[in-house]
């Protein structure tokens, strides 16, 4: 799936991080990244993580407490059609020029997903991780996140009217933002992370995010697993 689409995406202001001061204060290398040159000065380059890599980059049960099950999920790292650029979202010309670049941004290499769900809880959650050729399709994923929200407060996808809006939420990975999306009375909250030159999407329909400490804990371990999966 793609940003914007239905029914996985929303996204919430995780603000915007940055890899880990040294013991010195100086910031140090992301995890996979390619050392630079003996004497050249170059900065340091992550590297895109295989289709394997990014797979074992996506949360499962041992992550979540007792009652999740998987629900569905799609751990091929094909790239498909709808998994690139803001599908089916229309708005006014702000709005249309934000979907329009969408598609015209760099593609992503490897995308895979997973749907959760909590049947006695009656709740769900959804996740996914995408992988870029170089971190610029990365950046570019979360700066699309950020122009939605700003761009798209009321719109339509296909035959729903939608509204996008900020959502405040915890500071994860190299950079991160959120977006809250309702779709008539269904609401969608919506973690999209960067690592490298990946990124982990966490959704949380209805309910399901106003658990905080839920909140907390999966998208530490979502950003978790995509450093681990990037080192290895």
């Amino acid at each position: 799936m793609a940003i914007g689409a239905l029914p996985l995406l929303a996204v919430t202001v995780a603000g915007c991080g940055g890899p880990a001061p040294g013991p010195t204060g100086e910031r140090t290398a992301p995890a996979g990244a390619r050392p630079a040159p003996a004497g050249t000065g170059a900065s340091t380059e992550p590297r895109p993580l295989t289709g394997a890599q990014t797979a074992r980059a996506m949360l499962s049960t041992i992550d979540l407490p007792v009652g999740w099950s998987v629900a569905k999920e799609d751990l091929s790292p094909a790239v498909e059609k709808d998994d690139h650029g803001i599908q089916d979202v229309k708005g006014d010309a702000a709005c249309n020029r934000v979907v329009a670049d969408s598609f015209r941004s760099v593609r992503p290499s490897a995308v895979v997903g997973r749907t959760m769900e909590n049947p006695m809880a009656r709740r769900s959650l959804m996740f996914e991780v995408k992988t870029f050729p170089s971190v610029t399709g990365a950046r570019q994923a979360v700066e699309e996140a950020r122009q939605l929200r700003r761009a798209c407060a009321t719109a339509t996808a296909g035959p729903y009217p939608v509204r996008y809006g900020v959502l405040e939420g915890p500071r994860r990975g190299d950079e991160s933002v959120g977006v809250r999306m309702r779709v008539g009375g269904n609401r969608f909250d919506e973690f999209v992370i960067r690592v490298g030159t990946s990124i982990t999407v966490v959704t949380f329909p209805g309910a399901t995010g106003d658990d905080p400490g839920l909140v907390e804990s999966l998208t530490a371990q979502a950003t978790e697993k995509l450093r681990q999966a990037a080192a290895g």
